[in-house]
């Protein structure tokens, strides 16, 4: 009788695992396979995601809505298009002067952004902002409130719905 070891980096089922699309959409640079027990060398390991952010972590456990998702996301891409960013320089890349209208300009973009913080007002700006750009979780921004944790949740949602109609997304 054989007997059949188990593959030492096969991810199993417990804990945070995510589906093919992700993996596949994360590349070879975004997975990490780790123990899920760091005192049992050789053990069960598990895949998790590094480029993940929280927002889409709650949209893959359903606590936000697609179009709350598509919301904060935007809020994102404008803060990015902005250049409130980490600067990086590519020296070695070619540069081409393009004269043509290149989209929105850094300026108009952050002018969007400021425009969209107004529009949903201080409170909500801030939970949005604590999520959608500096990637911290939300019950952590309820706890600091004061609101407790689920507090944090609810204020994201609302936050999240107030930016889906400052941006006019189909409900």
């Amino acid at each position: 009788m054989v007997k059949h070891k188990k593959q030492i980096n096969k991810p199993v089922e417990r804990g945070e695992r995510p589906n093919d699309q992700r993996v596949w959409h994360a590349g070879p640079d975004g997975i990490s396979i780790e123990p899920i027990d760091a005192k049992m060398l050789g053990g069960p390991k598990r895949a998790r995601i590094t480029t993940q952010t929280l927002l889409d972590r709650y949209k893959q456990r359903e606590q936000i809505t697609k179009r709350q998702y598509d919301a904060g996301l935007e809020l994102y891409r404008l803060w990015y298009k902005a250049g409130r960013g980490v600067k990086t320089v590519n020296y070695e890349a070619v540069r081409v002067d393009g004269s043509g209208s290149g989209g929105e300009t850094s300026g108009e973009a952050f002018s969007a952004y400021m425009s969209a913080l107004k529009a949903i007002g201080l409170d909500l700006s801030s939970v949005a902002q604590w999520v959608a750009i500096q990637g911290m979780s939300a019950a952590d921004w309820g706890e600091r409130q004061s609101h407790g944790p689920k507090g944090g949740i609810v204020a994201l949602r609302l936050a999240l719905d107030a930016l889906g109609d400052h941006f006019g997304m189909a409900r």
